[in-house]
């Protein structure tokens, strides 16, 4: 599911692209062009109005794009957590089996009288 969300984002942003793209050579293409005057008397800029419809076109790609962006680093810290998490569940996995597997009695009560901010309840919440 994460891919396909992925996929329709780089489509989405692609399709801007090439719309923001082929507005900018039609906005080109007027440069040049004088401002007519229809017969009813009102005056037509071609440059004006494809400036216009750029005004409209380009924040929306800006913003797609930022979208695009910001999803990947947010992709990347994810994946980021979930391997620490991994991590860590492997990490008090072991501590477990060590404290399971030890012959000396009261071993749980010295590792906590060493190092009391280890056996701290754990107030975070994972989701």
């Amino acid at each position: 599911m994460r891919h396909f969300g992925t996929w329709v984002r780089a489509g989405i942003t692609l399709i801007l692209l090439v719309v923001a793209g082929l507005w900018l050579l039609a906005v080109y293409g007027e440069l040049g062009s004088p401002v007519t005057k229809q017969t009813d008397g009102t005056t037509l800029d071609e440059f004006q109005r494809a400036k216009d419809i750029l005004l409209v076109v380009l924040p929306l790609l800006t913003s797609s794009l930022g979208y695009w962006f910001g999803s990947a680093g947010r992709q990347q810290a994810e994946n980021k957590a979930e391997q620490a998490t991994g991590v860590a569940d492997k990490a008090q996995r072991k501590l477990a089996g060590v404290l399971d597997s030890a012959t000396e009695p009261g071993l749980l009560d010295k590792a906590k009288a060493k190092d009391p901010e280890a056996f701290r309840p754990d107030t975070t919440t994972r989701s």
